[in-house]
């Protein structure tokens, strides 16, 4: 019929009339992802956590972040640990050497001749367990020739505190030689102690360091008071004498009983005695006295002479 499409050209049509559309929807969507991509060129890529803890001053070290600080910190105690185990062994194999006659003078040198402060910890231990006071005077010898606060301390603790007397005095001298003062706030801090057997080594020490300043916490510890514990535990009602320097008594049986005692100190009195040039024996007083009056002994003394 006149004037009526075919079905192939109203397909046509349609087709025709769909392609704008189609065509507007591919370029809207074109558009939108551009848009995303040059937002997303425009920002700033984020930092790795890398670039922001090296932003802080931390590096990765060992499994974990440190500062350059932190890390030679680390180091250097590793250094020194490794010293101070080489050193152990080192002081095993020279105290062999002095028992046998070929090089034991080669031993002792180098023994005294120690002069690194990582071989402290192996000559404090050597020390503390050396039987023989020649091969401690040794120890004390190098200890003296390091000088660092570490071995300083260890001739301090020796000068106080170790069993041998003569290992004791040794020490002394070679805090003479180091500098008196060095020793003075533990030795006069040990004048305080409980145990009255400290009190009189630190006064003798003091005494033979020859320290002035000392004077006024000698008089302090002329006679100290310390708790003795006396009983033994007999049934209750028993009695038992016990004595002390300032006099005797009787407890009641029935367990130990806690009573405090003076105590005169004898090497107190020898040091203050030593250091002042004069005797006022036991008598606090007279000796806050003449401390107030003479502050120090005259210029001319020296206690170390005797």
């Amino acid at each position: 019929m006149t004037g009526t499409r075919s079905r192939p050209d109203r397909a046509g049509a349609e087709i025709t009339a769909m392609i704008p559309r189609r065509t507007h929807l591919c370029l809207a969507v074109l558009v939108a992802v551009a848009s995303t991509l040059v937002a997303t060129a425009d920002e700033p890529a984020k930092p790795t956590q890398q670039e922001l803890m090296a932003e802080r001053g931390y590096v990765r070290y060992r499994g974990g972040w440190r500062t350059a600080q932190e890390i030679e910190l680390i180091e250097r105690a590793e250094r020194v640990m490794l010293a101070q185990k080489e050193w152990n062994g080192k002081l095993e194999r020279l105290r062999r050497q002095i028992d046998q006659s070929a090089q034991a003078d080669q031993a002792a040198e180098e023994i005294r001749e120690i002069s690194d402060p990582a071989a402290v910890p192996a000559v404090a231990a050597a020390l503390a367990k050396e039987p023989v006071f020649q091969v401690r005077s040794w120890y004390v010898e190098a200890l003296s020739r390091i000088r660092s606060s570490d071995a300083v301390g260890v001739l301090v603790a020796a000068a106080l505190d170790h069993p041998d007397p003569e290992t004791r005095i040794a020490a002394v001298e070679r805090l003479t030689v180091i500098g008196p003062h060095v020793a003075v706030p533990t030795l006069v801090a040990a004048l305080r102690s409980a145990d009255n057997a400290q009190v009189n080594r630190a006064a003798e020490a003091l005494g033979r360091l020859g320290v002035p300043s000392a004077v006024g916490p000698l008089v302090d510890a002329l006679e100290t008071q310390h708790v003795v514990v006396s009983g033994d535990g007999k049934p209750e009602g028993s009695t038992s004498a016990t004595f002390t320097p300032s006099g005797g008594g009787l407890s009641m049986g029935g367990g130990p009983k806690r009573s405090t005692v003076s105590v005169r100190n004898d090497r107190v009195l020898e040091a203050l005695v030593a250091l002042t040039g004069t005797n006022f024996e036991w008598d606090a007083r007279g000796w806050r006295v003449w401390l107030a009056t003479r502050h120090a002994p005259p210029a001319s003394f020296d206690p170390r002479r005797g």
